[in-house]
């Protein structure tokens, strides 16, 4: 069973998961498999479908390219750290974007060996509760931590444990998702957003924030805000249009993810006929988008179809034609 993110195992796991992306398979050579290995193809590559490497968008190399930048200038501050915020509508691509950074981060300082022993966590990644108070805030770092919640420490100590902690274990990055969870309407909410900028000043570390619609939360309103936004770039995911300079982005994301979906015999490129009532289904949303098409695929590699059935979802192309020149 896979462990949430949001702990020091699940997300050390997800880090290290490497799937090797399935050999290329012809419908004959499909055919020629022996029903076990036959089964065997096909969920490897459902499996790469869902859990293999996420499509670099533009707006992906943007937010991870920033959050880069204030890493290292974060290096050489001792107080006002610089950090980022993450901000869209649901189902946008948040949380795929800042895990898949802060994975790629981490698995970067693997790689030349400054990912420190075991008692290293160069990320930390959290996610803000329902109703959250100071107490809750500081016991989902603790719980990522491995520490215990001892019943008799206030809020002061549960900090400063913490921060010394992550002190002690170099961590770098500190994603907190699900920001807008903290509502800046509640008293304990407005609190409990003053502990993690309390948090960040007692620790090293770069925060990234995501959160849907995170403006409409108050937290970058009044003087609060103020703060908020004089450290954090805030930076918007968008849904992708289908008009104008803007259509060629939409058809690159179609490509890229019809080419991972791994079906034998998808036409490259066919999805592009498509293209449009894509769009409307979905509104240009990455996460419907990518489901939508997951779903069809996982269908089209069980019933041996092996490619998308846009058609039977969409209509003829010549319908298609006709309903948009009514």
């Amino acid at each position: 069973m896979t462990q949430a993110i949001s702990t020091r195992e699940g997300w050390s796991a997800f880090v290290s998961e490497t799937l090797d992306k399935p050999v290329p398979i012809t419908r004959s050579e499909l055919d020629a498999l022996s029903p076990a290995d036959r089964a065997m193809n096909r969920e490897a590559r459902k499996q790469f479908m869902i859990r293999g490497p996420v499509v670099n968008t533009a707006q992906f190399a943007v937010i991870e390219t920033e959050i880069r930048r204030r890493l290292m200038l974060n290096q050489y501050k001792s107080h006002g750290k610089l950090g980022v915020i993450v901000s869209g509508e649901p189902n946008i691509g948040k949380t795929t974007t800042v895990a898949h950074i802060a994975r790629r981060f981490e698995r970067r300082r693997r790689d030349v060996g400054r990912a420190g022993g075991a008692n290293s966590i160069p990320v930390i990644y959290v996610c803000v509760p329902p109703s959250c108070t100071p107490k809750l805030m500081l016991g989902e770092f603790a719980h990522f931590l491995g520490l215990p919640i001892r019943t008799h420490y206030n809020t002061g100590e549960l900090m400063n444990t913490v921060a010394s902690v992550v002190a002690a274990c170099g961590t770098e990055l500190i994603i907190v998702d699900e920001i807008h969870n903290l509502n800046q309407k509640y008293k304990q909410m407005r609190e409990a957003s003053d502990t993690l900028k309390q948090l960040s000043e007692k620790c090293p570390g770069t925060f990234v924030y995501a959160g849907v619609e995170v403006e409409a939360s108050g937290l970058v309103d009044g003087s609060r805000g103020r703060q908020v936004t004089s450290r954090f770039q805030i930076m918007h995911l968008h849904k992708f249009e289908n008009a104008g300079k803007a259509r060629a982005s939409w058809a690159d994301l179609l490509v890229a993810i019809e080419g991972s979906l791994g079906l034998i015999d998808q036409e490259p490129g066919a999805i592009l006929r498509h293209a449009t009532e894509l769009h409307h289904a979905t509104g240009g949303v990455i996460g419907d988008l990518t489901g939508m098409l997951h779903m069809l695929a996982m269908d089209a590699i069980d019933d041996g179809t092996e490619r998308l059935d846009l058609d039977g979802v969409f209509g003829t192309v010549t319908a298609s034609i006709a309903r948009a020149s009514r």
